[in-house]
């Protein structure tokens, strides 16, 4: 497919685990990108450097054999593979990036470099040594995968092993200098031994505050105006009930790249039907007018073994990305069309099945795309609270503290909409919306489930069968969900007023959650799923939020429950 003059110039699929290590799914996914026009392949994973680079000058071969042989031929292996990868793609006019998170290292490198740590265990982020470590890293990773196009860093984020983010270090250094110079140390460091070899150095926003992400962008500057700067569409990360990422449009003169997710790492983990095609389409649009350079599609995500786009109905996510970056213009019912004519696919099968996919008859289509479009407003009513994240990596809170943590303080809107979280006091007035929404969830779900007719699919009746199934279990996750939202407000509500009518509606809805919970378990005995089903619908977590909401009533009734 050739793109038009709306193309995007940077067009990328992304794997973000362990698929891409599976040679299968990714000769699946560079023949569906040929297809498609997609221009980019990027292999992320938080360490994947040090899955292919020593570095040699502290880790010498004849060192290796001594500490880590293992790991010294594992490296050899994965460079082949990678540079096998890289040729493939080549051959399809499809560019080959890593997307890691730095600082990185071997766990075994403060052992060969002594003094790296403090007498406290910590390690310094401002160590000079660090930047030495980089720079040979990256001219290391360089001679390993000289058809490298690029690296994409995420450099704000306090998931990596040593960060300002997350720092424990309270030297000379840490206390004087800034963030700002921290970060710019860091990229100078992996931009000079890329940029001598004609490579791309690209930095991700991956950041909790609109502070890091100014901050992140500032850095940058001061390196080179050739680093791209990569965002989310939304910001701190794929919610796609959150506002616009604020910062496109506004990096400078760096180019922009903007990602989207379309496999369901916030709306069901790519189990559950969800299309957000419409809502790709419309960001895109605003790329496009904020003159953004480059757009990418994440299919899979780290957490999640076995499990991705390719094995999902939502692969129309993965078309819609695909042929909005072609051009933003493109009809929302070709992108369902060309899906369905490529054909469905179904998550009870584990992406590593590579089951084949199957074209549903021409027919169905109102059907499959009604069903598609309404899953969005089901999962957003059920797995948010009025925009808000309620759902923990799509699983089920277990206590109610946690819930409001992912809520207000973890995936908290007030950092991009002051005031949000005061949506979520337990008011009269707040609790009816928010019990309205997730019954209106529930019915939403129930109605799709009881009228799908897989039948009138034209497909095998295995994957008839399996389709309700999964339709099955949606009206469970969503239900769980809704049990879950009355246990945690009502307890916000009892602890606020102290009220026994409070408390008695509390007591309530633990009671209800455990009638769910068994309800839950009776229907999950003896199946045979796809492990990942089983983390969605986790009847542990049910138990102890149940356990957690009548700890509270107990505490506030003054007396201990056995």
């Amino acid at each position: 497919m050739g793109a038009g003059r709306n193309a995007f110039e940077f067009r990328g699929l992304e794997f973000h685990s362990s698929r891409m290590w599976q040679w299968a799914q990714v000769d699946r996914a560079l023949a569906l990108m040929r297809e498609l026009g997609l221009n980019a392949l990027i292999f992320h994973q938080n360490d994947l450097t040090d899955q292919l680079v020593l570095p040699g000058k502290w880790f010498p071969e004849e060192l290796m054999w001594k500490i880590n042989p293992v790991r010294m031929h594992t490296i050899g292996n994965n460079r082949h593979y990678v540079n096998r990868v890289v040729a493939a793609a080549k051959e399809l006019g499809i560019d080959f990036y890593v997307e890691v998170k730095e600082l990185w290292f071997p766990d075994a490198l403060p052992d060969v470099v002594p003094g790296l740590r403090n007498s406290d265990g910590s390690l310094c982020p401002h160590n000079p040594f660090f930047r030495e470590f980089l720079h040979e890293k990256y001219r290391e990773l360089v001679d390993a995968v000289p058809g490298l196009a690029g690296v994409i860093v995420s450099a704000g984020t306090r998931e990596s092993k040593v960060s300002i983010s997350a720092n424990r270090c309270g030297c000379e250094r840490c206390r004087t200098n800034t963030p700002l110079d921290w970060y710019t140390g860091l990229l100078q460091s992996i931009y000079d031994p890329l940029s001598e070899r004609g490579k791309l150095l690209a930095v991700r926003d991956f950041a909790y505050t609109a502070e890091v992400q100014s901050t992140m962008i500032t850095a940058a500057d001061r390196v080179s105006q050739e680093i791209v700067v990569t965002l989310k569409n939304a910001p701190h990360d794929y919610y796609p009930n959150f506002p616009d990422n604020p910062k496109i449009g506004s990096c400078g003169a760096h180019r922009q790249w903007v990602e989207f997710d379309g496999w369901g790492q916030f709306y069901g983990l790519g189990f559950f039907p969800v299309s957000v095609v419409e809502d790709m389409q419309k960001r895109m649009r605003r790329c496009r007018d904020l003159h953004v350079d480059g757009v990418w599609v994440r299919t899979d995500w780290e957490v999640i073994t076995d499990g991705g786009a390719f094995n999902s109905f939502n692969l129309v996510n993965v078309f819609g990305a695909a042929l909005f970056s072609a051009d933003p213009e493109t009809d929302a019912d070709e992108v369902y069309r060309r899906w369905l004519s490529y054909g469905l696919l179904s998550p009870l099968k584990p992406a590593s099945a590579l089951e084949a996919a199957s074209p549903p008859l021409p027919a169905a289509f109102q059907q499959i795309v009604s069903m598609m479009k309404t899953s969005w407003t089901v999962m957003e009513k059920a797995t948010y609270v009025r925009g808000h994240v309620f759902n923990e990596d799509d699983q089920f809170p277990n206590s109610v503290e946690r819930a409001f943590d992912m809520m207000v303080r973890i995936h908290g809107r007030d950092e991009w909409e002051p005031g949000a979280s005061s949506r979520l006091e337990p008011t009269p007035e707040n609790l009816d919306a928010i019990f309205a929404e997730k019954r209106e969830a529930v019915i939403l779900v129930r109605k799709i489930a009881a009228s799908f007719d897989s039948a009138a699919l034209g497909v095998n009746p295995g994957l008839a069968s399996e389709i309700d199934t999964v339709l099955d279990l949606y009206t469970w996750y969503v239900r769980g969900f809704e049990v879950c939202a009355r246990l945690c407000f009502l307890a916000k509500r009892a602890e606020s007023t102290a009220a026994g009518s409070d408390a008695a509606e509390l007591e309530r809805a633990a009671a209800e959650l455990r009638d769910f919970r068994d309800g839950m378990m009776a229907r999950m005995a003896n199946t045979h799923y796809p492990h990942y089903v089983y983390w969605l619908l986790d009847e542990k977590r049910l138990w102890e939020l149940a356990a957690d909401g009548e700890r509270r009533l107990a505490n506030m009734r003054g007396g201990a429950r056995s």
